[in-house]
């Protein structure tokens, strides 16, 4: 089950991206803030315990003729004994659809995410679901890996 996540869920959110994105930067201090801003949602996969969770964020394009929102997948992560097991796969489907559903109310054209150049599960994952690379020169993590933006269409299903 996909839940939208609560207070309770922070610290155990805090701690996975903290152990994920570790060699990216402080993801210990960057991830709590995300948790409470007002434009961002987050969800936990559940399953006889936590296994994973999305942050989605929602903005405008400011450089755009025409208003235009985006969905941001600011952060997805898998616990590591279920890694492997279509959990991550799961929530990203979860978060096209979250973004797609957004798109009815709001005009939200794509969903975007950056990945660094390393992660080629992710990267594989990405593509499979129909991202494809927007900027692959999108700057750097403060762990020094080429951060790699990628964006997907989203149509209403």
């Amino acid at each position: 089950m996909i839940r939208r996540s609560t207070i309770a869920d922070h610290d155990w959110i805090t701690a996975l991206s903290a152990d994920v994105y570790g060699n990216l930067g402080d993801y210990a201090s960057i991830i709590p803030a995300w948790l409470v801003h007002p434009g961002v949602l987050s969800y936990v996969d559940e399953h006889e315990g936590r296994r994973g969770f999305i942050i989605l964020g929602f903005y405008e394009l400011a450089d755009e003729p025409e208003s235009r929102h985006v969905a941001d997948l600011l952060a997805i992560a898998v616990e590591s004994r279920f890694r492997r097991q279509g959990v991550g796969r799961g929530l990203l489907h979860y978060a096209i659809k979250l973004a797609q559903a957004a798109g009815l109310q709001r005009s939200v054209s794509e969903i975007r995410l950056t990945v660094p150049e390393g992660n080629d599960i992710g990267r594989r994952l990405y593509a499979s679901t129909g991202f494809h690379v927007l900027d692959q020169e999108h700057g750097a993590y403060d762990g020094g890996q080429r951060a790699i933006r990628m964006a997907k269409p989203l149509t209403a299903s």
